[in-house]
């Protein structure tokens, strides 16, 4: 759903879940202004605030819908927002490691040829960075 919102809307798909977010709080907020309000009413008129009239059970079962919606969708909108940072500090963890390496390379004052082995060695590395020491298997 998510997905759709942000095609249709032209924003991320974070946005659009912070927007479902919303949405779906506003919806329970309202279904407990009406609870609130009917049973003031019922309370004024003489009810027992402990036991609500029949016409609040349907708003009270919605109530617990809504919440429980509104609290889905905040967990799908936290789960993406720590899925996009994760993913941001990677590429900045990416980008350091790169230009660390870029930086010694330029220290070394290496020939192209040379400095593309050693590009070479360091992509290999990474390539394998789950292989066990001294060894070219991977782990298990």
């Amino acid at each position: 759903m998510a997905q759709d919102i942000a095609r249709e809307q032209n924003i991320t798909p974070h946005e659009a879940l912070l927007g479902l977010v919303r949405t779906a709080t506003a919806r329970a907020a309202y279904v407990e202004t009406v609870i609130s309000e009917r049973l003031r009413a019922h309370v004024e008129s003489g009810g027992d605030p402990l036991t609500p009239p029949r016409e609040l059970m349907t708003w009270l079962k919605q109530s617990r819908e809504e919440r429980r919606l509104a609290a889905a969708t905040a967990k799908q909108a936290v789960d993406a927002g720590v899925m996009v940072a994760l993913e941001r500090r990677l590429d900045l963890e990416g980008e350091l490691v790169a230009s660390a390496l870029a930086a010694a390379l330029d220290a070394l004052d290496l020939g192209a040829e040379q400095r593309m082995r050693a590009l070479g060695a360091a992509q290999q590395h990474l390539l394998g960075a789950g292989a066990l020491p001294g060894s070219n298997d991977q782990p298990e």
